[in-house]
C-alpha cells in the first residue's frame, strides 16, 4: 500500500496522489526526524488522550514546529478498536490518540496545546500541570 511522505497516510493502491497534502505517494515511509531524536529521551510521558483525529494531527504539527518531540499513538488501529471490519471500523466510537512527550517538555507542550485546543486540550489531559513544580 503506498503512503503519503508528508501526512503519513495509507492509501489504496490506485491512489498516486496524497489528496490532502497533493505530495507523490511513495512504497515506504522515510524515517521521521522526531523518531531519531525520540531515542535521546528515556522518559516519555502520556500527557492526553485526544479523541479528534485533526486536533491530533494539527497538534502535532505545532509541537513540531516549537521542536518540541512528540508522538502520537493510534488507540483505534486500521480495523478498529475492536479489529472488525465494516463501515465503522475506521473510526470507532471512543478511539482514542494519545500524545507522549519527553517530561521535560510537559509545561511547553501543555502551553502550546492550551493555546491551539482550549478546553478540547483541558478535557484531554490526564492529570493537572503544576507550572510552579516544573520552571
Amino acid at each position: 500500500m503506498p503512503f503519503c511522505p508528508k501526512c503519513r497516510y495509507e492509501y489504496l493502491r490506485e491512489i498516486t496522489v496524497c489528496p490532502d497534502c497533493d505530495e507523490k505517494l511513495v512504497d515506504v515511509l522515510p524515517e521521521e526526524d522526531t523518531v531519531e531524536s525520540a531515542k535521546e529521551y528515556d522518559n516519555w510521558v502520556e500527557l492526553a488522550q485526544l479523541t479528534s483525529l485533526p486536533s491530533t494531527e494539527m497538534l502535532l504539527e505545532a509541537l513540531r514546529e516549537k521542536n518540541i518531540p512528540a508522538v502520537i499513538r493510534s488507540g483505534t488501529g486500521y480495523f478498529g478498536a475492536t479489529g472488525q471490519m465494516g463501515p465503522t471500523s475506521f473510526q470507532p466510537a471512543g478511539g482514542k490518540y494519545s500524545l507522549y512527550v519527553p517530561e521535560e517538555f510537559i509545561v511547553d507542550t501543555d502551553h502550546e496545546a492550551g493555546l491551539l485546543l482550549g478546553d478540547e486540550w483541558e478535557e484531554s489531559k490526564l492529570y493537572d500541570i503544576d507550572f510552579e513544580d516544573n520552571e
